[in-house]
């Protein structure tokens, strides 16, 4: 390949040198990772070593920053902060409105048991997660509530974990405002509403299918810890049914996403109507919006927004170096090494989900991957003429089948650092130490992941996400 032809930006000994930096950014996150320090701040300090690094090998580190600085400032990067923004605002709306107390009132009236009871923690998680775009959150607020609850009804510690990370990890795959699904379609070029068109049926029957085996499980394994009533009365104290309410903010967001209204509009219309439901019911306090005092200002408004300051920076950061290697042309000469060995739309599809696999693998960072193995997806894409929803979809679920399953991915470790924090108030919950132990029981992300790859050797829905392409690409709802 004659590089000049292209005006790439020149490394010394070449535009594969320009991979070195991005391979010593994977590596340092993946020994991070699986020694226990994957934080954004460590992630930050890598990327930012890297970033120099690609000054260095470049033969003019002028040229090279100047690269870095056009690529950061795309239509992808700007459209993905805005969308975090708005979305960091909403679910932390939601996060103090009462919904979660709502919810628990749910479980807990039902008084459930064994399988039943996994069976509704699953469905809980899900409709959390979908109402608020997070997997790792809803892991977090689910296992902290509903993981004392469960284990004192006779639910075994793993099946119920592994419940809670499924319904995470449906909502963050199906939410329209969840980070994978943004960014998925923002890689690809694509709409938010056309991506949920093509996606739902494959979720839901994803959804389905885990929903009957961890049901089944509940009741095949269950726990051996008993406590009395007023345990299990303690527990439910908190409970409030008027949080169920909240579900309607929730309910609008998606429904407005999906009929294509403008993401950031959607999320400010369900803002608003939460507002406007959690005072007068008393439910949310103006204070816990947004409060100014001693010269700062606080609130789940402030608190959503700066959520999303680490994932924004790393981002930022990471695809900087992402970013170099399509400058310098290595991913030119990679997807040309790669479509010597496509020969059908089959193949390309599969080479696609190869790619999110390792990236995901190496990574397990959800949207860090999507964003690294991007360029080579809508390249394989661009070039077969694949349905973009239908890669998009692929993007979203291959990573999620990792990242919620592997012990270094967020949600396993989330879950174990929180049954830490249950078992200091409830000496009586068993603490899950190990990640390892929850990868039989992450039902959904199995399915989701293996459900797009049986899509992808079968060809089973190319055809129909084909035409959804044909109906509504270009009809995208952030612009």
């Amino acid at each position: 390949m004659n590089t000049q032809e292209k005006d790439y930006l020149e490394f010394h000994g070449g535009p594969l040198i320009s991979i070195i930096p991005f391979g010593t950014f994977l590596t340092g996150c993946f020994l991070l990772a699986c020694t226990g320090y994957a934080t954004f701040q460590a992630y930050w300090v890598i990327a930012a070593f890297c970033v120099v690094l690609c000054l260095l090998l470049a033969k003019s580190p002028q040229e090279c920053f100047y690269s870095i600085i056009k690529g950061t400032s795309t239509d992808l990067i700007t459209v993905v902060i805005f969308c975090w923004i708005f979305s960091g605002i909403f679910a932390g709306i939601l996060k103090v409105s009462g919904l979660t107390s709502g919810l628990i009132w749910l479980g807990g009236v039902t008084h459930l048991k064994s399988g039943w009871f996994i069976a509704l923690s699953f469905l809980l998680s899900c409709i959390y997660s979908t109402s608020t775009g997070t997997g790792s959150g809803t892991v977090l607020m689910m296992t902290s509530l509903l993981y004392p609850a469960g284990i004192a009804l006779g639910a075994h510690p793993l099946v119920l974990g592994g419940s809670i990370i499924s319904g995470g990890c449906f909502g963050d795959n199906l939410s329209p405002i969840s980070d994978t699904t943004i960014v998925a379609t923002a890689t690809m070029g694509v709409d938010i509403p056309g991506v949920m068109r093509s996606r739902i049926p494959y979720t839901l029957t994803a959804g389905s299918l885990s929903l009957a085996i961890h049901t089944i499980l509940g009741f095949l394994l269950e726990g051996n810890i008993h406590v009395s009533n007023t345990t299990y009365e303690q527990l439910l104290a908190t409970a409030n049914p008027r949080g169920l309410i909240m579900l309607f903010p929730a309910t609008l967001v998606v429904v407005l996403a999906i009929k294509g209204v403008n993401l950031v509009l959607s999320m400010t219309a369900g803002g608003i109507l939460a507002i406007s439901i959690g005072i007068p019911t008393g439910l949310l306090k103006i204070s816990d919006v947004l409060k100014f005092e001693n010269g700062t200002a606080t609130g789940s408004v402030v608190d959503g927004i700066s959520g999303f300051s680490g994932l924004i920076i790393f981002i930022f950061l990471s695809y900087a170096l992402s970013h170099i290697m399509t400058a310098s042309g290595a991913i030119d000469l990679i997807l040309e090494k790669i479509k010597e060995n496509i020969h059908s739309t089959q193949q390309a599809e599969l080479i696609n989900c190869c790619v999110i696999a390792l990236s995901s693998l190496a990574l397990c960072s959800t949207v860090a991957s999507q964003i690294i193995a991007g360029p080579i997806m809508k390249g394989i894409a661009d070039k077969y003429d694949l349905s973009l929803y239908r890669t998009a979809n692929f993007s979203d679920a291959i990573q999620a089948m990792f990242s919620y399953t592997m012990p270094w991915g967020g949600p396993g470790m989330v879950f174990c650092a929180t049954s830490l924090l249950v078992a200091q108030t409830y000496s009586w919950c068993p603490v899950i130490t190990n990640p390892v132990s929850l990868i039989p029981f992450t039902i959904h992300a199995f399915f989701i992941g293996g459900i797009f790859l049986f899509s992808a050797i079968t060809g089973i829905g190319r055809k129909r996400d084909q035409q959804l392409d044909d109906d509504y690409r270009f009809q995208n709802i952030l612009f």
